[in-house]
């Protein structure tokens, strides 16, 4: 009968041929492939029955020991193409039997064995195939029983800490529990979210063996299995064997668990146990995970309904603010600066756009951990409403425009070189609030059409914020509409750009000339035809000051009128 083994197995789940060697039927009979022992043994068969399936390329030998008679490879060239044959199909032993009465040498079997790595036992006359079937079968059968009842009681403790609640840390504490490992956990991104060191380990820097991992893997997100893999975090320092293992669910990678072995090479049976922790321990880390991504969607779906509210002033009453604000810790009699944030990559296009806004979300929200920061998505742009210190409205624009700064230097790794971030001016509580927005988002309009900086506030777009009131009147558009109709009928709208190019430089044709790329003479050209299209000479100081009047009238009215169409849509026609 077979032993009832301890969990020693390979990568693969089958027994090391090392293992079986142990067993009184096949003690002492290795002649040959000693560096191949830890080729795994799952199932034996006869070489009649291998040479059946030759033609079947789905057939392979993978983790099959091949039982044959001696007579099989007796001679030189045959021995030398039966275990070439074998080696390719990836056979994990080769069982040379010698039935009664037969004495032939193995001496090329063991020389090609050898060279391929391969283990070849000489079996007694008792070793026929029914005996060693039958033992190999017996020992993978226990060993199977064995790790199934192990894994058992290691989801049954994992499983209880999953039904606590307490998060991921809690959980690789467990698997600490289980396999006197240290615990290293990190979501799909990277980012680490648990790290517990083994009791009585040498200490291990957890950022310097992320930083060693390999970067892709065990994410495909097709297989569950753990890898091994030996690691040197530290260049002074010794190296790690250690267990890496996806956390999938659904076919979607998580993040991975690392398992941190206590020595260098670890022990064979700690592995295999180890291996089945790994197994359990990131199913049900990939459970944790799922719920509490879930939990913060929910928290997320929340908070951006009750910022959307907030900037448009969509509350019932007072009351309903109130219980909203309570619960997202909003101070409905504080002092608030919103800001508006957008780029290129909020746009949604593409697979990545959702993961990189709540990427850029989460790094908003966390930016002022000391005081009251609230985060959304918000039509293509990242909302954040900062709570600002009440004290003189300079100082709040002040404290406005440094956290402006922040949040550009921030999020520009997460959302590239085309970021802006504008931001209103300070105001109290919700009403406060939609003023505010209503202001970035005027300002991140106005900065688009002015190529202002990057980074800008309502006040440092004071003109525009002068002419509001202005240019909202119908004398107003009417002007703007008038003065601008000739140049943009003329040349395809090119004089415009060149009499604002003038207008900026102060009337300095030479720096206008250079800006625009133009010979001074061309330049000469166009402002002529301009001042001939306006029918006023362009190079005086009433015509320049009409014309840029104008144009900012004009872009004024464009902002506005596809703000308020966003933030009030008209009404739907009667019926």
């Amino acid at each position: 009968m077979a032993h009832h083994p301890a969990i020693v197995t390979t990568a693969g789940g089958h027994l090391p041929v090392g293992t079986l060697l142990a067993e009184p039927l096949l003690r002492g009979t290795l002649v040959a492939g000693r560096e191949g022992l830890e080729r795994g043994v799952g199932w034996c068969l006869p070489l009649s029955e291998t040479r059946r399936c030759a033609g079947d390329p789905d057939r392979d030998l993978a983790g099959v020991a091949v039982h044959l008679p001696v007579t099989a490879v007796a001679a030189p060239e045959e021995a030398a193409a039966v275990v070439g044959d074998l080696v390719r199909r990836d056979a994990a032993a080769l069982l040379a039997w010698r039935p009664p009465g037969v004495d032939s040498d193995l001496d090329a079997a063991a020389r090609a064995a050898e060279a391929a790595g391969v283990p070849l036992l000489a079996l007694p006359a008792e070793a026929d195939y029914r005996a060693v079937s039958r033992l190999i079968g017996q020992k993978a059968l226990a060993q199977s029983a064995h790790i199934l009842e192990y894994g058992s009681r290691v989801h049954r403790t994992l499983a209880e800490v999953l039904a606590r609640g307490p998060g991921v840390p809690a959980m690789a504490r467990a698997v600490v529990g289980l396999s006197r490992c240290g615990v290293l956990i990190c979501d799909a991104d990277g980012e680490r979210l648990a790290w517990e060191e083994a009791p009585g380990a040498a200490p291990t820097d957890p950022d310097a063996l992320l930083a060693a991992l390999p970067g892709s893997l065990g994410d495909d997100g097709e297989s569950a299995q753990a890898t091994e893999v030996r690691l040197r975090p530290d260049p002074d320092g010794p190296p790690v064997h250690v267990i890496v293992t996806p956390v999938l669910v659904g076919g979607q990678v998580f993040g991975r668990m690392v398992m941190v072995e206590r020595a260098c090479p670890p022990d064979p049976h700690d592995l295999a146990q180890h291996r089945v922790v790994a197994e359990h321990g990131a199913t049900l880390i990939g459970s944790e995970m799922l719920r509490q991504r879930s939990v913060r969607a929910a928290e997320e779906r929340a908070r951006g309904d009750f910022v959307e509210a907030l900037v448009h002033g969509r509350f019932a009453d007072s009351h309903e603010l109130g219980a909203r604000a309570r619960h997202h810790g909003f101070d409905v009699d504080g002092h608030f600066a919103v800001h508006v944030v957008a780029a290129a990559s909020l746009l949604p296009v593409g697979r990545d756009y959702l993961r990189r806004t709540l990427s850029a979300t989460r790094t908003a929200q966390n930016l002022e951990p000391g005081g009251c920061a609230l985060t959304a998505a918000i039509s293509s742009t990242i909302v954040v409403i900062q709570q600002v210190p009440e004290r003189d409205p300079i100082g709040q624009r002040a404290d406005a425009a440094r956290f402006a700064e922040r949040l550009h230097r921030a999020l520009r790794p997460h959302l590239g070189d085309d970021l802006r971030v504008t931001h209103g001016r300070p105001g109290q509580g919700a009403a406060g609030v939609a003023s505010g927005y209503h202001e970035a988002r005027l300002t991140m309009g106005l900065a688009w059409h002015t190529a202002a900086d990057p980074v800008c506030g309502y006040d440092d777009l004071r003109v525009f914020a002068a002419l509001k009131d202005v240019a909202r009147s119908a004398e107003a558009k009417s002007f703007a509409r008038e003065t601008l109709a000739p140049l943009r009928r003329a040349n395809g709208g090119d004089l415009e750009k060149i009499v604002l190019a003038y207008i900026r430089t102060s009337g300095n044709l030479n720096a206008a000339a250079r800006d625009l790329g133009l010979h001074r003479n061309t330049m000469l050209y166009k402002l002529d035809r301009a001042s001939r299209a306006l029918r006023m000479d362009i190079r005086s100081a009433d015509a320049q000051f009409m014309f840029w009047l104008a144009h900012h009238i004009d872009t004024l009215t464009t902002v506005t009128g596809t703000l308020d169409d966003e933030m009030a849509p008209p009404a739907a026609a009667p019926g």
